[in-house]
C-alpha cells in the first residue's frame, strides 16, 4: 500500500480514536458471532439427527456423551462429522473470495482512499450477522449460513479491515517510534475487542440463548458501521496513486517480488524472505484452521465444554498468549537474533498444535 506520511498530522486523533472504536466493536462482534454460530450449528445438528435428545440439550448444557461404549456416544460422533463438514463449507465460503477481495481492495485503496473499503469490510460482517440472527430466530435452513458467510468473504471481512486500518495508521503518523507506538496501541485495542467478544459469547448464550447472542453481535457490528462513517479520510489526494488499479499488473509485481532480485540492492535477501513468509503462511493456515473447528472439538468428547467454558478457555488462551509473546520477545532479544527467535516461535507453535491434538484432558489444553 501507498501513502505513509513523513510527519504526524495535527488532527491524527480525529482519525485514530474512531478507528480504534470501530475496530474494537467489529472484532468483538465478529468473534462473538463466530462462536455463537458454531455452537448453534452443533446444537442444531444434534437435535435434527436425534430429536429425542432435544429435551436434555440446551444452550446451558454440554452436548457431550462421555461413555464411549454407549449408543449416545456413537450418535455424538455422527453429529461431529456432520457439523465439521458444515464448518468446512463455511470456512471455504469465507476464505476463497477473501483471496481476491483482499488483493483488490488493498491496492484499490491506494488510489480511491481507505474509507470506502473499510466501510465495505464492516458492512459485510454486519450483513452476515444480521442474516444469521434472522436464520436463528426463524429457524431457517442451517446451510444458509454458508452463503451468508460468502457475503462477508466477498466484502473482505476482518482481513481487509485490519490491513487498511494499519495503512490508516501509517497515513497519519510519522515513521519511527511514533508510528510503532500507535500501531501497538491499535493492536492492543482490536486484540482487547477480540478477547471481550470471546469472553461474553458463552455467557450470553448461556443466559439468553443463541438468538440473543447473535443479535448482540449484529448490534455491535452495526455500531462499528456507523462509527466507520465518522472516520475522516486519511489518504490525502496528493499521496494517492494516479494510475488505475490493474489486477494483472499486481499479479506480475507479486511474481517479480518472489523471482527477481532488487537491482538497487547489492545483497539479496529474497531467499530469507521466501523462507520466512512460507513458515508464516503454514503456521497461520494451521491457526486459522483451528479457529474454524475448535468450538466443535471442545464441545465433544473428552472435553465436553459448555459454551460458557469455551468462552473462558479461549479468553485465557488469547490473553496469556499475548502476554507471553510480548514479554518473551523482549527477553529473548537481549541474547538472541531475530532469526533464531522466529525459529523458536515456529517450533513452539507446532508443539502447541500437537499437544492440542493429543491432549487427554482440558489441563493439557491450558498448558498448550
Amino acid at each position: 500500500m501507498k501513502g505513509p506520511t513523513s510527519e504526524t498530522r495535527e488532527d491524527y486523533l480525529r482519525v485514530f480514536i474512531p478507528l480504534c472504536i470501530t475496530n474494537f466493536c467489529l472484532f468483538g462482534a465478529y468473534v462473538n458471532g463466530t462462536y455463537t454460530a458454531y455452537e448453534y450449528g452443533y446444537s442444531h445438528f444434534q437435535n435434527q439427527l436425534f430429536p429425542h435428545t432435544s429435551e436434555t440439550n440446551s444452550s446451558e448444557k454440554s452436548l457431550c456423551e462421555t461413555n464411549t461404549s454407549s449408543q449416545a456416544y456413537k450418535d455424538e460422533q455422527s453429529v461431529q462429522q456432520l457439523v465439521s463438514r458444515w464448518g468446512l463449507y463455511i470456512s471455504l465460503a469465507q476464505g476463497l473470495p477473501l483471496v481476491l477481495s483482499s488483493m483488490m481492495f488493498s491496492c484499490m485503496s491506494d488510489s480511491m482512499g481507505r474509507k470506502p473499503f473499510m466501510f465495505i469490510g464492516a458492512i459485510g460482517i454486519f450483513m452476515k450477522q444480521l442474516l444469521m440472527t434472522l436464520a436463528i430466530v426463524f429457524d431457517w435452513n442451517i446451510y444458509l449460513f454458508v452463503p451468508f458467510t460468502l457475503i462477508e468473504g466477498v466484502c473482505g471481512s476482518w482481513v481487509i479491515e485490519l490491513a487498511i486500518a494499519m495503512s490508516v495508521v501509517a497515513d497519519i503518523t510519522s515513521a519511527g517510534k511514533t508510528r510503532s507506538f500507535y500501531i501497538a496501541v491499535y493492536s492492543f485495542v482490536f486484540g482487547f475487542g477480540f478477547s471481550v467478544g470471546t469472553f461474553v459469547s458463552g455467557y450470553i448464550v448461556t443466559l439468553f440463548g443463541y438468538e440473543y447472542s447473535m443479535a448482540a453481535s449484529c448490534v455491535v457490528a452495526g455500531i462499528s458501521v456507523v462509527v466507520n462513517c465518522c472516520i475522516p479520510e486519511s489518504l490525502i489526494i496528493s499521496h494517492r496513486k494516479e494510475n488505475k488499479f490493474s489486477f494483472i499488473g499486481n499479479l506480475k509485481d507479486i511474481v517479480k517480488l518472489y523471482t527477481r532480485d532488487d537491482p538497487e540492492s547489492t545483497t539479496s535477501t529474497r531467499l530469507k524472505y521466501i523462507t520466512s513468509i512460507l513458515a508464516f503462511f503454514f503456521i497461520m493456515m494451521a491457526k486459522l484452521g483451528i479457529f474454524a473447528i475448535e468450538a466443535f472439538y471442545l464441545l465433544g468428547f473428552p472435553y465436553c465444554f459448555t459454551p460458557e467454558k469455551i468462552s473462558i478457555f479461549e479468553t485465557v488462551k488469547a490473553c496469556c498468549g499475548e502476554i507471553v509473546i510480548l514479554v518473551g520477545i523482549k527477553l529473548m532479544q537481549r541474547c538472541m537474533t531475530d532469526e533464531f527467535i522466529s525459529v523458536i516461535a515456529t517450533a513452539t507453535s507446532v508443539a502447541m498444535l500437537i499437544l492440542f491434538g493429543i491432549a487427554p484432558s482440558d489441563m493439557y489444553l491450558y498448558i498448550g
